[in-house]
């Protein structure tokens, strides 16, 4: 649901082609979010109505629109990113801790959690980037010494 990201910001890119309305703008989230349906790497979006489901009737507020019911209400059966709708499906108290913490971290949210704060400045003290770090524990279920070898492998 949007709880684990109330407060956030999040920056779309939207690129709309010569051909529009003909054919769906371009969007993508600049900011990293942690969704089943959106790419934590690039941000790409999975969407129906911006593939096969666009119809020229359509408008950027139906987009806009769209996109923030997909933030109520994920589809995890239709994933942009396995690992994410996996942790969605597999573990959900799991995966409201990293989405409100991404969202603190990469949103401007207040809501985070102290025990994935402490994890990350553990494995940031021993010099990763914290991208890399936070990447990492999200995808490795937060278990620090898989999330390291993760790292280490890289």
């Amino acid at each position: 649901s949007s709880q684990e990201r109330r407060g956030g910001r999040y920056q779309l890119e939207i690129k709309i082609p010569e051909t529009y309305p003909f054919n769906p703008p371009k969007v993508r989230f600049i900011t990293k979010i942690w969704h089943p349906n959106i790419s934590s790497v690039t941000g790409a979006i999975c969407l129906d109505i911006l593939k096969d489901q666009w119809a020229a009737a359509m408008t950027l507020r139906t987009v806009l629109l769209s996109l923030q019911a997909l933030l109520a209400a994920a589809e995890p059966d239709d994933p942009q990113d396995a690992v994410v709708a996996n942790q969605y499906k597999q573990n959900p108290e799991m995966f409201k801790q990293t989405a409100r913490l991404w969202s603190h971290v990469y949103g401007g949210a207040a809501v985070s959690s102290p025990d994935y704060t402490r994890k990350i400045d553990k494995l940031c003290a021993m010099g990763f980037d914290k991208n890399a770090v936070i990447a990492a524990l999200s995808s490795k279920s937060w278990d620090v010494e898989t999330a390291t070898e993760l790292l280490l492998s890289n």
